[in-house]
């Protein structure tokens, strides 16, 4: 969500915030102006200290009752909290009309109900609007609020005056990462990092479009020269976190996701999250469990216990308390999710999951058609063939990939699948229909592997025989 410009953590806000924070404690009241509180509110908004930004601006606007910043500070609060009515009511208070931080707080609310002309109409209205670092507001509003087309529209705008200058390619090649223009964004951070070599966030910039790319080893190498810049940069710790995510380097990943929370590169929800997958990752099922669990505490004493956001969490916590022998409270947490949201076919499928680890197939099956009535698609049946497979149960595992595979022949690796448990059943012309069609087919060496391993049954020595003959024959007819 978008904000006024926040402040820098710099040398003298640091200095106010100590001073404020020892006042708070000594329970004395001090004397700053209203600038300056809405300042430090905003500090403590940033961190998602939303609780120290209220007291803060609650006590400023004790002593400033009609302040313009506190008052804009309030309303940004209630809309990181998701508090709108408040916040549209606080906006309605404001007497400084011609303010641009307030027009721009407007055009926020009105872009958080859909009503992109009315933001337009705001914004042309803002009497600096041909500076860059109004420009440069206006393109972060509509991109953090889902409109990349209105952003694009202002740096057409400001391009032939501000074009060239450093700030303004940082913010194009921004909005290139984020409508996923990945070269040529890739470009720009390049050009940037030739002018600033030591300028972290550039290098960060870079590592987003590799790590968007899928080429995590790049992105890893990005990140580095970030930190070599700036050691304490937590976005380039979350970001390399990600990567080694990504390459089951699990360990590395801990390790960066914990430094990422450290420098408030993540929310801690959010970090507990990825350390809680991390940790589901490498089969810490314990560790994992423990994650999970923040991340629940972190939400219910925001006030948020049926927050969406949560249904994820529940479900993960769910496998890894399975995993730990807790199948009771494994269900719970599918209740607790079903409570938020329903009609959720995830959910289902992860307690179907659940009854297929404790050979409770009747209720895994109920649980599955669940899920796939509620999402009939490829991915769907997919994954609910994988868990068959997974559990052994072959027979149901092949009809569902085979349903997946009708939706789409394309989808993953679906065609190897259905080769192999073709395969495995006997099933000649099967097997060969979908190996042809297969991305890596089973080739004749496989086979010949198979037939030199022991104990193989007469029926399957036999079965594999044909296969290889057919296989031979095929290939001298093309």
């Amino acid at each position: 969500m978008g904000r006024k410009n926040s402040p820098s953590a710099n040398k003298e806000l640091n200095e106010l915030i100590a001073q404020y924070e020892t006042a708070r404690a000594e329970n004395r009241q001090l004397y700053l102006d209203g600038d300056q509180l809405a300042d430090i509110a905003d500090q403590y908004a940033a961190g998602r200290k939303f609780n120290e930004a209220q007291e803060v601006i609650t006590y400023g606007l004790h002593l400033h009752p009609d302040s313009t910043d506190l008052l804009i500070e309030q309303a940004y609060l209630y809309l990181d909290t998701g508090k709108i009515p408040l916040a549209k009511k606080v906006v309605e208070s404001i007497t400084d009309e011609y303010d641009t931080d307030v027009k721009m707080l407007k055009a926020e609310l009105m872009l958080n109900e859909g009503q992109l002309e009315n933001a337009r109409n705001v914004l042309d209205t803002i009497e600096d609007a041909d500076e860059l670092e109004t420009i440069i507001n206006i393109v972060y509003l509509y991109m953090d609020m889902g409109y990349p087309e209105a952003a694009k529209e202002w740096l057409d705008k400001g391009a032939p005056r501000h074009g060239k200058k450093e700030d303004f390619m940082a913010v194009m090649a921004d909005y290139l990462t984020g409508t996923n223009q990945l070269e040529a964004a890739s470009t720009f951070y390049n050009q940037l990092i030739d002018i600033d070599p030591y300028n972290a966030s550039y290098w960060v910039g870079l590592a987003k479009c590799r790590f968007a790319a899928e080429d995590c080893e790049k992105a890893i190498e990005a990140c580095d020269f970030a930190l070599a810049a700036d050691d304490k940069c937590g976005e380039a710790y979350a970001y390399r976190g990600h990567s080694y995510f990504y390459l089951n380097n699990s360990d590395a990943a801990i390790e960066d996701y914990k430094k990422a929370i450290k420098y408030k590169a993540l929310p801690p929800e959010m970090g507990y999250m990825f350390l809680g997958l991390t940790y589901s990752n490498k089969e810490a099922w314990k560790e994992a469990d423990d994650y999970y669990q923040r991340v629940i505490d972190r939400f219910i004493e925001e006030g948020l216990g049926n927050s969406p956001l949560l249904i994820d969490t529940y479900t993960n916590k769910a496998v890894a308390a399975s995993r730990l022998g807790k199948y009771e409270e494994a269900h719970q947490l599918c209740k607790k999710a079903i409570a938020i949201q329903p009609d959720d076919p995830a959910i289902y499928l992860a307690e179907g999951k659940l009854y297929i680890q404790e050979n409770q197939k009747k209720k895994a099956v109920k649980s599955f058609d669940k899920a796939l009535t509620m999402e009939p698609s490829a991915e769907m049946w997919y994954m609910v063939a994988s868990a068959y497979s997974d559990a052994e149960y072959l027979y149901q595992a092949k009809l569902c990939f085979q349903e997946a595979y009708r939706i789409d022949p394309n989808y993953a690796d679906i065609a190897e699948k259905l080769s192999v448990l073709s395969l495995m059943h006997n099933e000649i012309d099967d097997f060969f229909k979908y190996n042809n069609e297969s991305e890596h087919p089973i080739s004749e060496d496989i086979i010949l592997d198979l037939l030199s391993r022991p104990n193989q049954t007469e029926e399957g020595e036999q079965m594999l025989r044909e296969v290889w003959e057919r296989m031979k024959k095929e290939k001298g007819n093309n």
